[in-house]
């Protein structure tokens, strides 16, 4: 999924700030300014002019503008630190700019929009291992309060332009480039997490929160609950030991970014949605719903006789076709049901001979079932 550098960090005086593993600075107070010149209190950007910056989604191309934001923010910290990040980076203007993605990404509702923009980035922005191999940057602060990276100065945050448009980025790149999709979506207020695990490197994500769960919408399918993605990292070989939580709601020149604490890992796992077998049976219900709206096909419980090799009477054929989602049992939850159903199918209807058989088949049954962490979809096919 995405897994960044380790390094030593020497902390030379008063107090160190991290971001997240991808993007991890070091902030010192310096006592002795004659060493190291000051850097300027106030940082711009200077755009650079893309002569091609179209999208391409499943309707086909999206025009951005040419140009990023202006960007004039106070320090340098805001191209190294998550939480200044969001602030600069999330203002009206830079919204503005990627809104025509944002415009097309957004579904009818939240659960379709978060779906579509990690699907979307799950196939237009690859991890960045180059810039994840870049030193941790070190940022010393002056008695006079300018700021200089004296370390890891290519080891920057990117704007979310910037990363649509590079198509390529590390965990902090994407979270703030979900972020902003969101609220340029307008929903409001999103989030933010930099994640410490036991043993470096640590990590960024964004999340959502939805009928007060929090899901967490890290680089690409599915969305997790919080209890669910504290299982994935385990999965990894990694225990998370806390999250810092943000929340970021719009501003004018810049976000508002608001501190709401330090999460426990523990506390992960109290928000754990388990699937249960009814779940399950509405989530195969929804399925053979779509292939009745996309191919015509109608229900009839009868087919599931085909697995014995028993053909129901009116049927001069039948077909069984199974596929097994690896993991999907543990990071379902029932507020995506719809697309889960549309992914699945989605996923089978990729074979071209099942394709086929969808075809010529008048009937049709679809069942679900929870194996350990894994759904099983077995779609049962009869013709005339």
């Amino acid at each position: 999924m995405r897994k960044k550098t380790s390094g030593i960090i020497l902390i030379l005086l008063t107090f160190m700030i991290i971001s997240s593993g991808c993007v991890m600075v070091t902030k010192e107070t310096s006592t002795h300014p004659s060493i190291i010149s000051s850097s300027p209190t106030t940082t711009s950007t200077q755009p650079v002019t893309w002569t091609n910056p179209f999208i391409t989604w499943k309707s086909g191309k999206v025009k951005l503008p040419p140009q990023d934001a202006q960007f004039n923010c106070s320090g340098v910290l805001w191209r190294y630190l998550l939480k200044d990040a969001l602030s600069c980076m999330l203002g009206k203007e830079e919204l503005s700019v990627i809104s025509p993605l944002a415009g097309e990404l957004k579904g009818n509702n939240t659960a379709q929009s978060i779906w579509n923009i990690l699907e979307w980035e799950g196939e237009w922005i690859s991890y960045d291992w180059e810039k994840a191999k870049e030193p941790f940057a070190q940022v010393v602060i002056h008695p006079n309060g300018t700021e200089e990276i004296v370390k890891g100065k290519n080891n920057t945050i990117q704007t979310p332009y910037e990363t649509i448009m590079k198509r390529t980025g590390i965990c902090t790149d994407y979270t703030v480039l979900t972020d902003a999709l969101l609220l340029a979506m307008n929903y409001s207020p999103v989030y933010a997490m930099e994640i410490n695990f036991t043993t470096p490197p640590n990590h960024a994500t964004a999340a959502i929160k939805i009928n007060g769960w929090f899901f967490v919408l890290d680089q690409h399918l599915p969305p997790m609950d919080l209890g669910a993605y504290y299982r994935y990292w385990e999965s990894q070989g990694k225990e998370i030991s806390n999250a810092t939580l943000y929340e970021i709601t719009p501003g004018d020149k810049s976000a508002n970014v608001k501190f709401l604490g330090i999460v426990p890992g523990t506390d992960f796992m109290k928000q754990d949605y388990i699937i249960t077998s009814t779940e399950a049976k509405n989530l195969g219900i929804v399925m053979m719903n779509l292939l009745y709206e996309k191919f015509g096909i109608k229900v009839d419980e009868r087919l599931k006789e085909v697995e014995n090799g028993t053909l129901p009477s009116g049927y001069r054929a039948g077909w069984t076709w199974r596929m097994r989602y690896y993991k999907m049992a543990d990071y379902y939850h029932p507020f995506f049901r719809n697309q889960y159903a549309q992914w699945f199918l989605g996923e089978m209807t990729k074979n071209p001979e099942f394709r086929e058989y969808l075809q010529k088949s008048k009937a049709t049954w679809v069942e679900v079932k929870i194996e350990g962490d894994d759904l099983v979809v077995t779609i049962y096919l009869g013709s005339s």
